[in-house]
């Protein structure tokens, strides 16, 4: 049974989706029998480039071409399609790299060709050759047969040496989009009498990134692997992803504010061998996809669901470069979640005091100290939201990981000894420190950093965590 990416792969100009500008370059230089010695194709992977360079060489060998579109039904056009016509060579220089198979091309295209009229010499990843091979090919390139093209593929561009570059035509291609994608697997769905749902095949496209073999690659994967209806939870398990429900918790316990739902789907990811910057990348493109269903999935407002999404994305580019990822997921994921949920808290807690107020004006200099500590956090939550937006990011982390308290009109930072890297960092940046935390209370104050000598587990670090972040009304 044939692949589907090779089976629907484009076999006319006319069926190559979204490189407008290549095809009317190429149709243009047949017409006018015109065609460039060598030719880049550079690109996404999946785009085409393979493709048209084969449908180009299919159209300059056709015995029966009429205008520019081969044929596909004579000798040249079937043979090429099936990768056995002798004038049509194509290496791949990811494993072919070397100078030895370049001075063969070089040896090889000063003979006529042996079938049709043009000998087409495809080079895929070419920016993978040697040093040593590129300087045989541009050998090559600089007095090429006119009976011989060279059509070179690439996805890095700026690895290609300019020499190359310059004696070749160059073509960028672009990204397919996601609803030319969808479209096209709605028709091989049809035609192949798969039963799956549109939100299912729209997840399909979205996660192919532009290209449409890796689309049609993965939706062969879901359709063996499934036994009915593909659904959205048949294409997670069949491509090996976290459940939907499971990204779906852990966005539901963010939106409702719940620390201790967060930590338990975090949990439950790690001791199943997931990986957090996959849980949270799905959970920032199930969101994105909720702004277009008409039944929104979350009970959430736009504007929150942007929010959300920022934040998402800001603590996946930390995670990315983070030694303890594990610890710095659970901190972001708790700091995002407190706050949708803080404000409320803390217009019940000020609401609450000024009864007590009222109630026990014998108290006053208790409540006075109490209000201090709230307006403290209240403060010291807003310096975190600005430095993980647009701040220091490891004075942020940093004091993620530390006890934070203001004491005797002093602000006072533990760190625990397995955190010593970070109080280091930070006697380094006091006087930074200093200066945003009397910015942010609004008089000058001094920071005292502590270094305590007992070390803590990374469970124990997250009960701080809740201390500092959950707000329970």
């Amino acid at each position: 049974m044939e692949v589907l990416y090779r089976k629907y792969r484009p076999k006319t100009f006319s069926e190559v989706v979204n490189q407008d500008h290549v095809k009317k370059a190429i149709i243009g230089a047949i017409q006018k029998n015109s065609v460039a010695h060598g030719y880049i194709f550079a690109g996404p992977r999946g785009t085409g480039k393979t493709t048209l360079a084969r449908i180009l060489a299919k159209s300059l060998n056709c015995e029966n071409r009429e205008g520019v579109e081969p044929c596909n039904r004579c000798r040249s056009c079937r043979e090429i399609d099936e990768g056995t016509f002798m004038d049509v060579i194509e290496l791949d220089a990811a494993s072919n790299r070397g100078i030895d198979e370049i001075r063969r091309i070089r040896d090889a295209v000063g003979y006529r060709p042996m079938e049709g009229k043009y000998k087409v010499y495809i080079i895929d990843e070419v920016h993978m050759l040697t040093k040593e091979a590129f300087n045989a090919l541009l050998k090559t390139l600089e007095e090429p047969p006119s009976h011989v093209v060279f059509v070179l593929a690439t996805t890095n561009l700026e690895k290609v040496p300019p020499t190359i570059i310059s004696r070749c035509q160059v073509f960028e291609f672009r990204n397919i989009p996601d609803e030319l994608i969808e479209k096209r697997l709605q028709e091989v769905a049809r035609a192949e009498g798969i039963d799956i749902d549109d939100e299912a095949l729209r997840f399909i496209a979205r996660r192919a990134a532009g290209g449409m073999r890796d689309a049609l690659t993965m939706l062969e994967q879901v359709w063996k692997f499934s036994e009915g209806k593909i659904d959205l939870e048949t294409v997670h398990r069949a491509l090996g992803l976290i459940p939907i429900q499971v990204v779906r918790d852990y966005v539901n316990a963010i939106l409702s504010g719940n620390v201790r739902k967060v930590f338990t789907v975090l949990d439950d990811v790690y001791y199943s061998g997931k990986d957090y910057e996959v849980l949270i990348q799905e959970a920032v493109e199930d969101l994105v996809d909720d702004l277009e269903r008409e039944e929104r999935v979350y009970n959430a407002s736009t504007s929150e669901i942007v929010q959300v999404s920022r934040q998402l994305l800001n603590l996946l580019r930390e995670i990315k470069f983070a030694e303890e990822k594990r610890l710095v997921c659970r901190v972001g994921s708790a700091y995002i979640s407190t706050r949708f949920s803080g404000e409320k808290v803390l217009e019940k807690t000020k609401a609450s005091n000024a009864d007590n107020d009222q109630n026990n004006a014998q108290e006053s200099t208790t409540k006075e100290e109490k209000d201090k500590d709230i307006e403290f956090e209240e403060r010291f939550k807003e310096l975190m939201e600005e430095l993980k937006e647009k701040g220091d990011l490891s004075i942020f982390v940093a004091l993620s990981l530390s006890e934070v308290s203001f004491e005797d009109g002093k602000v006072v930072v533990t760190f625990d000894s397995s955190k010593a890297m970070h109080y280091e960092l930070m006697k380094k940046k006091l006087p930074e420190l200093e200066n945003l935390f009397s910015k942010k209370l609004g008089k000058r104050v001094e920071v005292e950093l502590r270094l305590m000598g007992k070390e803590e587990t990374v469970e124990k670090v997250s009960q701080k965590i809740l201390k500092l972040f959950e707000q329970e009304g």
